[in-house]
């Protein structure tokens, strides 16, 4: 049977796991949300999933899942409600573990791309499915040479530039004026998608985007994953 969008997105919404991991949960469970979400939890770590999500101390996260009877949503409202819920946005950064990788593309060696990733364990920034992720980054970036981290990583003035340029192609166009937020608006979701490693399409598999495949990444790793900086360096240039 076939898998909606709108049955991963829920699927995520109950879990937080990757949008690939919840695809292949629906499939495997022939589109039954009840054995998908079991098949979920049985594939990946779901006290560090609500951990990831909200927060919460491991030990709350436990009490919260237990309580909730095993429901992962209830589980994150239950958070909230008792305020175990704490900031988590700068959890990586503070930690400072992870690995930069580089990647030298052909036997000329006329490309390099590098990339620093971060963990919140030593422990995953060994492991071996970490470093394979950040590696398919590096290769990505070296394939598709995009220019920001993500479309938030985008400095206001830049967006403001982009935005200038586009309505001016629109005005040459002799598009109608009422048309024009809308059309500058398709505009930048091709830009972001063209110029964001996280929006970019997986070269590899255009069904994913990188973000999808970070995601899928802090599912199976049980840990924050952060994306802080990369550099491309070409021969001559």
């Amino acid at each position: 049977m076939g898998i909606s969008i709108e049955d991963i997105k829920l699927l995520r919404a109950k879990t937080s796991a990757g949008m690939g991991l919840c695809k292949e949960a629906l499939t495997k469970a022939d589109g039954d949300m009840q054995k998908a979400i079991e098949y979920i939890n049985s594939r990946s770590d779901v006290i560090n999933r609500l951990h990831n999500l909200t927060g919460a101390k491991i030990g709350h996260c436990k009490l919260a899942f237990e309580e909730s009877e095993k429901d992962f949503e209830k589980a994150v409202a239950l958070i909230k409600e008792r305020g175990w819920d704490e900031p988590i946005e700068s959890e990586c950064v503070s930690v400072g573990e992870g690995i930069i990788e580089t990647y030298v593309h052909g036997k000329e060696q006329k490309l390099v791309s590098m990339i620093e990733v971060t963990c919140k364990t030593d422990f995953v920034a060994r492991n071996e499915d970490f470093r394979a992720f950040v590696h398919e980054l590096a290769l990505q970036i070296a394939a598709m040479k995009p220019v920001y981290i993500s479309k938030e990583s985008i400095p206001q003035e830049k967006l403001d530039e982009v935005k200038v340029i586009f309505l001016k192609e629109i005005e040459g166009e002799g598009k109608p004026v009422e048309m024009a937020e809308k059309i500058v608006e398709g505009k930048l979701q091709k830009f972001f998608q063209e110029k964001c490693l996280l929006e970019q399409k997986w070269f590899k598999d255009e069904s994913k985007t990188m973000r999808n495949l970070l995601d899928e990444n802090i599912s199976k790793l049980g840990e924050p994953l952060e994306v802080r900086r990369f550099l491309i360096w070409e021969f001559g240039k």
